[in-house]
């Protein structure tokens, strides 16, 4: 339960590790954020931008990508209801601009503390720091399984990965999604994700239609992550 000092902010039903901040600085922070929405597609982040909060997530998701010298696009993690954004934590810890950009990847709702008091909340209130730490160690373990992936996996399994993500998440009914959009995710681009993606079509795993991908073959497709995760 939250403390009774937290009842004015309600946004906090969504961030059950800040249920114990109790203290001066720690509440001060949580009290100055804001919260405002914002429809999909919408660029809350920019690269090169300053840093002036730090940003909680309420509602929806996020996307964390950076674009490449090459200009390929390739998505870094997600930001999920509950969550905070690793992106603007590390910028205001090194007090530089952004270095990737955050879309939303459907409605969101957005909570900001402002700069000052993050820092003067990360300095002086233990449960604000425990809460930030331990959310920055989760998923710099997310960010080094990406690298991995991106090192070592070949790409049509790391293709062939993905879809299954997609297809379980809309319980094997075709997926809504586009080539580029693909590539964006894997860091490659829409012609060579286009020609796996034949190619998995050619195999029987799956019909390629205009903007969408339905699945012939999930035991083919299984087959294909499961030599990734070897």
């Amino acid at each position: 339960m939250h403390s009774t000092a937290l009842a004015d902010v309600p946004w906090l039903l969504f961030f059950p590790g800040l249920a114990g901040v109790q203290d001066e600085a720690g509440l001060a922070a949580l009290r100055a954020a804001s919260t405002q929405r914002f429809p999909l597609g919408t660029k809350i982040v920019r690269p090169g931008d300053p840093c002036h909060s730090f940003i909680l997530l309420a509602r929806g998701v996020l996307r964390v990508s950076e674009v490449g010298e090459n200009g390929r696009e390739i998505a870094l993690y997600r930001v999920r209801a509950g969550e905070l954004c690793v992106l603007t934590l590390t910028n205001l810890l090194a007090a530089t601009t952004y270095s990737a950009g955050a879309v939303a990847d459907e409605e969101v709702e957005v909570v900001m503390i402002p700069a000052p008091k993050f820092q003067e909340a990360l300095a002086r209130s233990d449960a604000f720091r425990t809460f930030v730490i331990s959310t920055l160690s989760r998923r710099m373990g997310e960010v080094l399984a990406l690298l991995d992936q991106v090192a070592f996996q070949r790409l049509d399994l790391r293709l062939a990965c993905l879809l299954g993500q997609l297809f379980g998440q809309n319980q094997s009914e075709p997926i809504e999604v586009t080539h580029h959009a693909l590539a964006q995710e894997l860091g490659s681009t829409r012609e060579v994700i286009s020609r796996i993606l034949k190619e998995f079509e050619i195999m029987g795993c799956i019909r390629l239609r205009r903007g969408m991908i339905e699945l012939l073959s999930p035991e083919t497709l299984s087959r294909l992550t499961r030599i990734a995760a070897v």
